[in-house]
């Protein structure tokens, strides 16, 4: 009896003392779980260029076909047409130019013209042009109606000197900087080629897109 005593006596302090160790010491040894925070990125998205919406038809019906009554919107799909747009622009034609928005204009029945909006990129991100196009081909004028350029760049792509001088123009004028279009600001050139390039690379996919 005595000797299972001592044996519980020793037992208990061997407990307390285990007790004790694990209070103190468990600092020293514990396992800290991890978790996992979710990383935030934040992504800069940019408009691509090609498809683009037109943001003012009304006055932009009122600018370059004022007897008009009606539109009516198209979206002209070209994937099947690289042979004829790279024979056309002289290069292999882009992802972007497997499509073209256009704006069909009528005088009650009788077709007018129409107007295309396209994305370009510019120097300094994406430009948003619109040209109006008569039935002949002809371009009855243009717009920027978004860009991002700097001031003075801005200014002159805005210009008489520059805009207006697309009236008139087909899709065989020249289109390289320094023809028609000269005295063109070193600090304008990359947006303004960017520019000539798109809208005729525009007029070949409306002629391609509406060719019979």
């Amino acid at each position: 009896m005595r000797r299972f005593v001592i044996l519980l006596a020793i037992g208990t302090l061997a407990a307390i003392g285990t007790f004790y160790y694990l209070k103190f010491n468990k600092g020293s040894e514990a396992v800290i779980p991890q978790m996992d925070v979710p990383t935030v990125v934040k992504v800069h998205t940019e408009e691509s260029a090609g498809l683009c919406p037109w943001r003012d038809p009304e006055a932009d019906r009122r600018r370059f076909f004022p007897e008009s009554t009606s539109t009516r919107d198209e979206t002209l799909i070209l994937s099947h047409e690289h042979a004829a747009i790279q024979k056309k622009l002289g290069r292999s034609p882009s992802g972007e130019d497997n499509a073209i928005q256009i704006h069909r204009m009528y005088l009650r029945e009788k077709p007018l013209g129409v107007v295309i909006t396209r994305r370009i990129r510019g120097e300094s991100g994406v430009i948003e042009l619109v040209l109006a196009v008569n039935s002949n081909g002809e371009i009855l004028g243009a717009r920027l109606q978004r860009l991002r350029e700097p001031i003075e760049t801005s200014a002159f792509l805005n210009s008489a000197q520059f805009i207006g001088a697309f009236r008139g123009k087909t899709v065989d004028s020249s289109w390289v900087p320094g023809k028609e279009h000269s005295n063109i600001p070193a600090s304008a050139l990359t947006s303004a080629s960017a520019i000539l390039d798109g809208a005729h690379t525009a007029l070949v996919l409306l002629e391609v897109g509406t060719a019979k």
